[in-house]
């Protein structure tokens, strides 16, 4: 077998036989499978046969596409030229093309061809909305891909970068109107009159040159109409759908092709790790979940790339991210508990996280709040800067490889109530990482929140302020998220103002300006204490509320539950020591949102004590100010009974120094001070009467040795 090629700094992937794999070859173009050697992904390499008739217009469109971003449009991440030949780079979309997926069905079940045409739509929608780059032959530019049971995603992979000297009558608006009201009127005669479509099959043949018309006629004129025809075909879809895509309606996978299959994957790790299921996550098709044999750790099993599909730089990141498995010093990272090589396998072996992704969270809740999104990115700051003391080369994280681990397994009823529940109503959850490359990362799938960032060449400025904001977009919802609830977030006067600040650090880097983490959460908790957006509110003293501890070690404490003394110290230590919050933003944030939506729902304190805690029991970890050492509770204890205890004794009469001075004796004097001489009482002074008075003196009463009291009999003067 040849040697691989490389142009530049991609590797172009070879099959069994040494062959390049093409994905496209027309009288356009080019298209090859190559591996990314910095960015440790797959991209797909577009080389076009002309020379540049105008090669302004080219540079331009494709900076244009480098500027926007969406998770439905592959990443242009490089164009120029190349011994006269013009080419461009794009991410990989790991499924095929929707013209060979719709030309080896003969048949579709109507609700299936509903979703591919939606999917269609948004794909389309979501570039015509940023440009005006929509290709010639939209089935062949527009991938298909399954990314769950019922689930489908269409992502355009391909664009026209060149101006087309055909006559432009596609961006006419009654001309998408009429092919749109061609493909809604022949769904809704598939559907028999009824609602939504059944699960009998359609033509597909029909189908195909149907939607093959209303996406060319797509153009940034028709943005709204395209809008209205996807959410009149979303009504024929019903609320529920029974069972899986059917295997025969499964689109293939990209990569799934070059890969070895799950049984040469299995039997190559038989002796270490027991595969439990074959059953894939559509998520991350290409790992099977297994236990290992000796320490019964859940793990997620996938195989290395081979030399002829991936340089060694991604063997050599597997292999450092095994060895900080040894180390207990980055809890924050996802380990990798296996490194294997057998039969001509090398596999490597993860610790399953037990815990939510952001993208599984944003696709029940659509949108998280200020307060919840302040602090997942609190949460981040201190994971990534465990990333980078690592010492791993990671260029990329999708949200798909960010976690909130809670302590509940996964398949808990709780982690499900959780997973529909405000992040201050949590008990207690941890940030980690999957900081090591694996297939599903590298293939494409899922999000990357980083989309309209450019990656510096020398990995300098990846995780600072600005990919914080990016994440902070799409929890806020401000950048859509495929796949998420079809509901539309509700803007505030608090949500605005955050969107300006994460607006503002993403043109920061844009200029070559980036911020610091710290700088840039210190900013955002400061925006969140001018609008007054928590207030504290007391809990109710029949339900106190206490903190989960835990005993794996492996977890750090990241967040606990609102009612702690000190919730977010562990989430705070990126912050400038001059930029930190006047006041207890923190704190407070935990123990209400605000007056007007006071803390409701479900009191996870009832099932925390029950739950696998998450936070570690040694109290060291907590801040200085926070920690209060037995021996000193006890001292104050102790001195503040004695000090009650004689104050009680004191006004009771019964103090032992009461006792001692009523015991003294008195002598018996007659005084005698004249009335127009009256002295204060400290210095008065008595002389002997002339006559000795025969009678003896009574004892004082114990109300004689009172201040202010009346004096003893026997005595005289003005008192």
């Amino acid at each position: 077998m040849p040697e691989p090629s490389l142009f530049r700094h991609y590797q172009i992937v070879q099959d069994t036989e040494g062959n390049h794999v093409e994905l496209t070859r027309n009288d356009e173009q080019v298209n090859v499978l190559a591996c990314d050697t910095v960015q440790m992904e797959f991209v797909h390499c577009h080389v076009l046969l002309k020379a540049l008739t105008d090669k302004a217009a080219f540079e331009e469109n494709c900076r244009k596409l480098q500027q926007i971003g969406h998770p439905l449009l592959a990443r242009l991440t490089d164009f120029g030229e190349d011994e006269g030949n013009p080419f461009y780079i794009t991410t990989n979309v790991d499924g095929e093309t929707l013209q060979s997926y719709l030309g080896r069905q003969t048949e579709l079940p109507g609700w299936l061809a509903v979703m591919v045409a939606t999917r269609a739509l948004e794909a389309v929608a979501a570039l015509v909305s940023r440009t005006d780059l929509m290709p010639s032959n939209p089935l062949e530019s527009l991938r298909l891909l399954q990314i769950g049971p019922q689930s489908l995603q269409v992502q355009v992979a391909d664009y026209r970068l060149l101006p087309s000297g055909a006559k432009k009558v596609r961006g006419l608006k009654t001309a998408f109107e009429k092919q749109a009201k061609f493909l809604r009127s022949f769904l809704v005669d598939q559907s028999g009159g009824g609602p939504t479509l059944p699960d009998a099959a359609l033509p597909s043949a029909d189908f195909t040159e149907l939607l093959n018309s209303c996406l060319d006629a797509a153009a940034p004129e028709n943005a709204s109409a395209i809008q209205s025809l996807r959410e009149a075909l979303l009504k024929l879809v019903p609320d529920k759908l029974a069972g899986e895509i059917p295997a025969a309606q499964k689109p293939r996978a990209l990569l799934a092709q070059q890969l070895a299959s799950y049984q040469e994957v299995a039997r190559a790790v038989v002796n270490r790790i027991r595969i439990q299921s074959q059953r894939l996550d559509m998520a991350n098709p290409y790992s099977m979940r297994g236990t290992l044999t000796k320490t019964g750790r859940q793990v997620l099993v996938e195989q290395v790339l081979p030399p002829r599909l991936a340089p060694a730089v991604i063997a050599a990141a597997a292999e450092k991210a095994y060895r900080l498995d040894k180390k207990s010093d980055f809890p924050a990272l996802i380990s990798v508990a296996l490194l294997h090589e057998a039969e001509g396998l090398t596999c490597v072996a993860e610790e399953l996280a037990e815990g939510f992704t952001l993208a599984d969270l944003l696709r029940e809740r659509r949108a998280l709040n200020v307060h919840e999104t302040y602090i997942v990115l609190a949460g981040l700051d201190g994971a990534l800067s465990q990333l980078e003391k690592s010492g791993l080369q990671t260029r990329r994280l999708r949200l798909e490889d960010l976690y909130l681990l809670t302590g509940f397994p996964r398949e808990d009823a709780r982690s499900n109530k959780l997973l529909l529940t405000k992040l201050t109503d949590w008990p207690a959850f941890s940030v980690m990482l999957r900081a090591h490359p694996t297939l599903a990362a590298m293939s494409g799938r899922g999000t990357d929140p980083a989309l309209a960032l450019s990656t510096p060449k020398d990995g300098s400025r990846i995780w600072d302020a600005a990919w914080l904001a990016s994440v902070g977009r799409f929890l806020l919802a401000l950048e859509p998220l495929p796949g998420a609830a079809s509901e539309t977030p509700v803007n505030t006067r608090e949500t605005e103002t955050v969107a300006r600040l994460l607006e503002d650090e993403l043109a920061k880097v844009r200029q070559g300006s980036a911020s610091k983490r710290g700088d840039f959460l210190a900013r955002y908790a400061r925006v969140v204490q001018h609008h007054d957006l928590v207030k504290p509110v007391a809990a109710p003293p029949s339900e106190p509320l206490e903190p989960v501890r835990s005993k794996a070690s492996r977890t750090r404490p990241m967040v606990e539950n609102r009612e702690l003394s000190a919730p977010l110290a562990p989430l705070t230590t990126g912050f400038a020591p001059a930029e930190k919050p006047s006041i207890g933003f923190a704190e407070l944030l935990f123990r209400g949102t605000s007056e007007t939506s006071p803390a409701s729902g479900p009191d996870w304190a009832k099932t925390a004590v029950d739950a696998p805690p998450t936070i570690h029991p040694n109290e060291s970890l907590l801040p200085p100010d926070e920690f209060v050492p037995f021996w000193l509770r006890a001292a104050v204890f102790i001195g503040g009974s004695m000090v009650v205890g004689g104050m009680i004794a004191h006004l009771s009469g019964d103090a032992t120094w009461l006792k001692k001075e009523l015991k003294k004796p008195v002598p018996a004097v007659e005084a005698a001070v004249p009335k127009a001489t009256a002295v204060p009482r400290a210095v008065q002074v008595f002389e002997p009467s002339p006559k000795p008075d025969p009678a003896p003196m009574a004892p004082p009463t114990p109300e004689a040795a009172g201040v202010g009291l009346k004096p003893p009999v026997g005595l005289k003067g003005d008192f």
